[in-house]
């Protein structure tokens, strides 16, 4: 079964890119320009969703929604892969409950084997 991997990203050029990275690897892609409500990431078969967690023009930063997520859908264990260039993004990563944290700009190995492992 092909890996489907929510991206929510608000810059459009590094949206794009995300979505080339995971499709050359293989992954089907849904790409958000803002951040969705928590319900709509639950009623999906994502089997990752990563996200900035700075989204310009969105209801929430990519943190609070991981924490909304988290705590309005405990049994959903759809992994969450913050990204982030904030200096501080480790600790919002690890404050809402995301399984992961990656700096940017990223490696694109890493980032594809960090995905690989969340999504195993």
């Amino acid at each position: 079964m092909e890996k489907h991997v929510l991206i929510i990203e608000d810059d459009q050029e590094i949206s794009e890119l995300f979505q080339i990275i995971f499709e050359l690897a293989d992954y089907h892609t849904t790409v958000l320009n803002i951040a969705p409500a928590p319900e709509y990431m639950s009623k999906q078969n994502f089997h990752l969703i990563i996200t900035d967690i700075r989204l310009v023009g969105s209801k929430y930063n990519g943190n609070e929604l991981c924490r909304l997520f988290k705590m309005q859908y405990p049994e959903n264990k759809t992994p969450i892969l913050l990204i982030s260039a904030e200096s501080n993004g480790d600790i919002l990563a690890r404050e809402c409950g995301a399984d992961g944290f990656m700096h940017k700009p990223f490696n694109i190995d890493e980032l594809l084997e960090r995905a690989s492992e969340m999504m195993a």
